[in-house]
């Protein structure tokens, strides 16, 4: 899903981007309470909304990831007490 914030992070105005929402199948109010799907904002073909749709890939890969690693990281951590207890 794609969020105000992936648009703001572009440094998109609000203004601009109520006002590209008028008309279309998902509205602006939509977008700021829960967001809309990435891959409508890529069917739109309009530059800046696959913009937002990739800022918002790019937002969940970054949170994948970091769900990956805070598990290795806390076994680093147990691993490096028990060295320094033992």
């Amino acid at each position: 899903m794609a969020r105000l914030e992936h648009a703001r992070a572009l440094g998109y105005c609000a203004r601009g981007m109520r006002r590209w929402f008028e008309g279309r199948s998902h509205t602006w109010a939509e977008f700021v309470e829960r967001g809309v799907p990435a891959d409508w904002l890529r069917a739109t073909g309009d530059a800046m909304a696959i913009r937002v749709a990739e800022e918002a890939d790019k937002a969940q890969r970054a949170a994948g990831q970091h769900e990956v690693l805070v598990p290795s990281a806390a076994r680093d951590a147990r691993s490096a007490q028990k060295e320094q207890a033992g």
